[in-house]
């Protein structure tokens, strides 16, 4: 598998910014790693703050301990905040730009087949 190939879906299945890592390249892969990084500690925050008050709401009484009451409850919720949004485009976009940039800075390193191929000239 060639390293343009191997970069790319390293950045797609691991996280952004592994491809870039993988090409020895960890200046540009911090461009990539930190915004999500900062994007997925946002998402987590929200997951525990909800899970917390529902645990607070099922120890109160106020929520029954049962999978259906909790999903409704979920799904009565508002969106979220405008931060979670941002932080979702932010993710998307690092994700999506991580890929396409380890497979060009891949390719844009590697030498041309056509040139390796050739036989050295004899001028």
């Amino acid at each position: 598998m060639n390293r343009a190939l191997v970069a790319a879906l390293l950045s797609a299945f691991v996280f952004p910014g592994a491809g870039h890592l993988y090409l020895r390249r960890p200046r540009r892969a911090g461009l990539f790693v930190v915004p999500a990084l900062l994007a997925a500690a946002v998402y987590v925050g929200d997951i525990t703050t909800q899970a917390s008050r529902m645990v607070d709401q099922i120890l109160a009484g106020t929520l029954a301990p049962d999978p259906a009451a909790i999903a409704a409850r979920l799904h009565a919720q508002d969106g979220g905040s405008p931060l979670l949004t941002v932080a979702g485009v932010v993710l998307v976009a690092c994700w999506i730009g991580s890929i396409v940039d380890a497979f060009v800075v891949a390719r844009q390193g590697a030498p041309r087949k056509e040139q390796d191929n050739r036989a050295p000239r004899r001028d």
